[in-house]
């Protein structure tokens, strides 16, 4: 599978080409290196399908978006909305001690469109002021509270399933967009599901992708990642703004220069126990819990798919109550 194969799920005889344009732009140039797993990318620990990159995803948010609103303004905003994401995304939220929301990274840093003066003349020409994109609120396609199922979600757990774990195959990803409306819910738009059968199977794929960031193995490679991203910064290898702007391959280069990398690379396995290991290094956090319950049109009416799904509620109640066990580790791994 390429990035290409899962493209061709979004695009659209009226494919938006107002953004072609953007895609240019440094400020968007520089998502190309920044990875949409959250460097799960760089350890045999996973084994996605390719390098989805912040990039990748961005085009995709503004794809999904445009096929339901049409609109110009949010479509520009969805393609723009990561655009602070630093190296390593959600792992440096961790650095700034953020785990259950994993929103600090990028309410720490300035937005650098503001040095894009290339971007603000686009910016400028689409009649789009910087207000537009700061609130994204105001775009509930793109974006929304949970549980509600919105562009930016959809896209995390559809190439979760695709692309980063491999457990549902393109055509089954193709079906479930495909099975997507606008809803109006108590007066507020949002994605829904046109009938429940399908609802229910992305229902099924949000057990895999909620699971997933909640298993110690996930858990491992990220606070691993926050820590040897720690050490640098404090031995001033790094420093802080390097997140923002080098690429994760430059960050990678004085990483590496770490005893542990190696087994780090090339580990295969994590270790699951109640028990804290004596000869490894192990993590034991508590992170934010990523879910989402879409609404079902039920003959014009549109409700949440547990309230109409014993399988759904059932599934949900699994994703509730699952808990990995208390420490993950790598045997033999131990940190710099």
């Amino acid at each position: 599978m390429t990035f290409n194969d899962y493209l061709k799920i979004y695009i659209e005889n009226d494919f938006p080409l107002f953004i072609q344009k953007y895609l240019y732009t440094d400020t968007m140039k520089m998502l190309r290196y920044r990875s949409q797993f959250c460097g799960c990318d760089y350890t045999r620990l996973y084994n996605p399908s390719f390098l989805y990159t912040r990039f990748n995803h961005s085009i995709i948010v503004a794809l999904i978006n445009y096929h339901f609103t049409h609109d110009k303004k949010s479509t520009i905003a969805s393609l723009l909305h990561d655009r602070k994401t630093p190296c390593f995304a959600h792992v440096i939220d961790y650095v700034l001690g953020d785990y259950e929301k994993q929103e600090s990274s990028e309410e720490f840093k300035k937005d650098n469109l503001f040095q894009d003066k290339e971007l603000l003349r686009m910016l400028k020409a689409d009649g789009i002021e910087i207000e537009d994109l700061e609130d994204l609120s105001r775009y509930p396609i793109l974006e929304n509270k949970l549980p509600k199922l919105c562009a930016d979600r959809l896209d995390g757990v559809l190439h979760t399933c695709a692309i980063w774990l491999q457990t549902h195959s393109l055509k089954d990803i193709k079906e479930v967009y495909e099975g997507l409306k606008a809803l109006e819910n108590k007066g507020e738009l949002e994605l829904g599901f046109t009938d429940e059968k399908l609802a229910l199977k992305f229902v099924q794929m949000v057990l895999v992708y909620a699971k997933e960031l909640q298993s110690n193995k996930d858990k491992f490679v990220m606070q691993y990642l926050c820590d040897v991203i720690k050490t640098l910064i404090d031995r001033g290898i790094i420093t802080f703004e390097d997140l923002y702007t080098k690429q994760e391959s430059e960050i990678l280069v004085k990483i590496s220069t770490l005893p542990s990398w190696e087994k780090f690379q090339n580990a295969t396995c994590v270790i699951s126990s109640d028990t804290k290991p004596r000869d490894s290094y192990s993590v034991s956090i508590d992170v934010k819990k990523r879910n989402v319950i879409p609404l079902v049109d039920i003959n014009g009416n549109p409700l949440r798919i547990n309230e109409v799904s014993e399988e759904a509620k059932r599934i949900y109640e699994e994703i509730e109550n699952y808990h990995d066990k208390k420490y993950g580790f790598v045997r033999g791994l131990k940190l710099d």
